[in-house]
């Protein structure tokens, strides 16, 4: 029997929630072809390219479409079971109501790591596709990597900075090197002068230099034809191109972090961005929790349609704080931890107090 039931409600939620994902992405559609259409009269793009082009960009407009499309599912078929006393039914068959309001939790459970799962393995591929019809297949222009980079400042550990006049990723070396090792004082200690580099057995050999290491008394100066620096940060690592964050995958995004730390920079904003890949698996638990209780409200229409508004206004709150909070992240006021989290902490709260209301 419980089996029975649970299907069913299953099974409506399911249709709600496609219809809603499929129109929100329609809107989306719509509106992208309008914002874009000088893009593409500009180009003269084909109907089949901008198909493509549109398309490309689909999963990621579904990902995003998918916090409301998942609450007023929520509200349609929960709705409808109270307003059509099938859940007056139900607990008059000896199931529970927390059975009920847990099968959604687990519902929004999973709808959470489909939205982490495609997030993870379809949209970046999808937006490089969609980044290479832009540039190759509409602008027609080949999309460069990078390989040549000029008067580039890498900070180093134990206190190294090192000074770069042209670096080549793709031959991996580097000509006019400036080494400069300080102690904790920030007085210079050992200086090393290079007119060349190449990455060998993992580490970066200078060529044809000068060290100079310095003493409070004295400092002497040591000539070299071939100098193991024990640099072994790897020639892509010594670059750092700007790049889509829809684009790479937790592994990718990781790195790239990384390899932003190593150049000195906090990457605040990329480290919140990452945070909230995790936190939004979490996310529609509680668009759940906050929509259960306005779904589950008894009265007329009109009540009904102030409570549908309700929860939609409570939602959009909820997208206002994680808004307000990344903010603040990124202007050092919490930690990219704190900012990812704190909204979903926030209306768990809100979430707990509401269900507690609902009439068991």
């Amino acid at each position: 029997m419980i089996k029975v039931i649970y299907s069913y409600i299953i099974i409506n939620f399911i249709k709600i929630f496609f219809f809603t994902t499929a129109a929100f992405s329609l809107v989306v559609t719509i509106s992208v072809v309008f914002n874009h259409i000088n893009f593409y009269m500009e180009y003269k793009a084909s109907f089949y390219t901008i198909m493509l082009h549109l398309f490309s960009n689909l999963p990621e407009w579904l990902i995003q479409g998918l916090p409301i499309a998942t609450l007023l599912a929520l509200l349609f078929s929960l709705g409808n079971l109270s307003k059509n006393n099938e859940i007056t039914a139900i607990k008059a068959s000896g199931i529970n109501l927390w059975n009920i309001i847990t099968l959604f939790m687990i519902i929004g459970f999973t709808i959470g790591i489909g939205d982490f799962s495609v997030r993870e393995l379809i949209i970046p591929k999808t937006s490089l596709y969609n980044e290479k019809i832009k540039h190759e297949a509409i602008k027609k222009e080949d999309i460069t990597i990078q390989t040549d980079f000029y008067n580039k400042i890498v900070p180093l550990p134990n206190n190294i900075r090192m000074t770069i006049g042209h670096l080549d990723t793709k031959a991996k070396t580097m000509n006019n090197i400036v080494m400069e090792k300080y102690d904790q004082n920030f007085v210079l200690k050992r200086l090393v002068l290079a007119q060349e580099a190449v990455w060998e057995n993992n580490s970066w050999i200078l060529k044809n230099g000068i060290m100079r290491n310095f003493d409070s008394d004295f400092w002497n100066e040591i000539n070299f034809k071939s100098y193991n620096s024990h640099i072994n940060i790897t020639p892509s690592d010594m670059s750092v191109q700007d790049m889509r964050y829809d684009t790479m995958n937790v592994k990718q995004f990781k790195k790239y972090i990384h390899k932003l730390k190593i150049f000195g920079q906090s990457a605040i904003k990329e480290r919140i961005v990452l945070n909230m890949r995790f936190a939004s698996v979490f996310a529609h638990i509680i668009v759940m929790m906050i929509g259960i209780p306005f779904a589950l409200s008894p009265g007329k229409r009109t009540s009904r349609i102030l409570s549908l508004t309700l929860a939609l206004l409570a939602a959009l709150t909820y997208w206002i704080v994680e808004a307000i909070t990344k903010t603040l992240g990124e202007n050092l006021v919490f930690s990219p931890f704190i900012a990812a989290w704190l909204p979903n902490i926030i209306f768990l709260i809100v979430g707990i107090y509401l269900l507690n209301k609902v009439r068991k």
